[in-house]
């Protein structure tokens, strides 16, 4: 079996992998997929330190190596790159772009040409630690060419791909002027992987319409090359979720002092703060709700948990000032005397916290503008218990593909988004479990450890193995 060697923007913290190295919780979704097969293998991961370097740009490609039960190769990266490279082409072109937030994306060559040399700087970073039988796997937006430019310094083994992301249709990608070339850097890797069939076909539609290649439902073949384009839904790992919600940690309601009320209920959203997961939309949909059902003032508390992001990017700022003021705006119209509609939490909270969380909640509210897959609604439906709450999820999240028994709105649709909330919050329990149950069976099925397992397996069969 080969060496399993990953590829991501960052490396996992130091605390990550004492977590992966004991088995226990608390690392990123990423982390907990690859991280059976990174530690049989004793695999390499290669990324970003985290450090930025002083404003000049780095010398020669380097990296610097730490061992423990995976071993780490990270390479440092100048402010100044930083600014370009992550923060410019990755979080204000690509990150809009790729979820239809048209309006949102900034061209600037600059940024271009630092998200080039940095993809060219992992690459030949990468190329001098490879062993022959090795299998590559990089992963994300922020890394679409290094497979390119591996390539080009001479690597002839398995290379693979996963994009965590939506890819778009061809009208939104084509705004991209450097589009072709992210296309045909694809092109390189012989397996490139998305989460369900429309990112898939969005991605074989712009290939088709850049290249002369050809698609036969399972590979694209372009220039004596073929790729294999597959789906490959990520998922979570059940029982990091359901044994912490049962722990005597704190309930929900007691970080809250929410009063002791049977009768009330709790919704809950936890979210990054970006303007992808739709947080004003959701709130004004509770401020409708409680505008025409008045009898749930009072009665229903909605507990949103927003986790800093990107607080460098212009536009995080100003989400996370646009949903403070609607936060504030519906409290002081419907707060009583003991009661406010909404707590508004904006901070991080450990996964173990986070299960009890969902266990204690009525709603898990999931409802974002466009995701590409969300595991919030995997984790919230793994912490449920003999009394589910209901999951009401967006359309436009990738998980909604698979779960059809939430409760699945449009976000865009304000009314019909604050119906449904009413809806969830009133549903017999032999229903909720019903969907719950059937939920379940997904995401035990579709666990995280299936998808890097899935995608691996399929790498190293490469594609004349391949038969899905």
């Amino acid at each position: 079996m080969s060496r399993l060697v990953v590829v991501t923007n960052r490396v996992p913290s130091a605390d990550e992998l004492t977590h992966l190295e004991q088995g226990s919780v608390a690392v990123g979704g990423l982390v907990s997929a690859v991280k059976s097969m990174m530690l049989r293998q004793r695999g390499l991961w290669l990324g970003w330190s985290g450090r930025g370097t002083s404003r000049g740009r780095p010398g020669a490609p380097g990296a610097t190596f730490s061992h423990g039960p995976v071993d780490l190769a990270t390479i440092d990266l100048s402010e100044d790159e930083l600014n370009l490279y992550y923060t410019g082409f990755a979080n204000r072109t690509l990150w809009p772009l790729l979820h239809c937030f048209l309006e949102r994306v900034s061209i600037r060559r600059e940024s271009y040409r630092a998200y080039q040399r940095i993809n060219r700087r992992f690459a030949e970073t990468l190329f001098p630690l490879l062993k022959p039988d090795d299998a590559v796997w990089v992963h994300d937006y922020q890394l679409f060419l290094v497979g390119h430019f591996l390539r080009q310094a001479g690597w002839k083994g398995k290379l693979g791909y996963f994009l965590h992301v939506p890819f778009p249709p061809t009208e939104a990608f084509d705004i991209l002027p450097w589009g072709p070339e992210i296309l045909q850097g694809l092109l390189q890797y012989d397996l490139v992987g998305l989460h369900t069939e429309s990112y898939r076909r969005n991605l074989v539609n712009a290939l088709a319409a850049e290249t002369d290649g050809a698609w036969d439902g399972r590979n694209f073949t372009y220039d004596g090359r073929t790729s294999r384009i597959g789906v490959y839904p990520i998922g979570i790992e059940p029982d990091e979720f359901r044994e912490p919600a049962r722990l005597s940690v704190p309930s929900l309601s007691d970080v809250l002092s929410l009063p002791p009320d049977p009768d009330n209920k709790i919704i809950v959203g936890v979210d990054r703060l970006d303007y992808t997961k739709g947080i004003p939309l959701r709130l004004r949909a509770l401020d409708r709700m409680l505008e025409r059902r008045p009898s749930m003032r009072g009665k229903v508390t909605f507990v949103q948990i927003s986790a800093p992001s990107r607080t460098r990017v212009p536009e995080y700022v100003k989400e996370r000032e646009d949903v403070e003021m609607l936060v504030g705006q519906i409290n002081g119209k419907f707060s009583e005397m003991g009661w406010a509609p909404i707590r508004y939490l904006y901070r991080y909270f450990p996964q173990r916290d986070l299960a009890r969380f969902y266990h204690d909640a009525d709603v898990g509210m999931v409802t974002p503008l466009r995701d590409g897959m969300n595991l919030i609604a995997k984790e919230f439906v793994a912490a449920q218990g003999d009394d589910p709450g209901v999951l009401l999820l967006s359309r436009f999240s990738g998980a909604a593909v698979e779960m059809g028994d939430a409760v699945v709105v449009n976000p865009y649709d304000i009314d019909g988004t604050s119906e449904a909330l009413y809806m969830a919050l009133q549903m017999p329990k032999p229903e909720r479990v019903e969907r719950w149950r059937s939920m379940m069976d997904v995401v035990v099925s579709n666990s995280s450890s299936h998808w890097g397992e899935s995608f691996y397996g399929d790498l190293e069969r490469g594609t004349e193995g391949i038969s899905g």
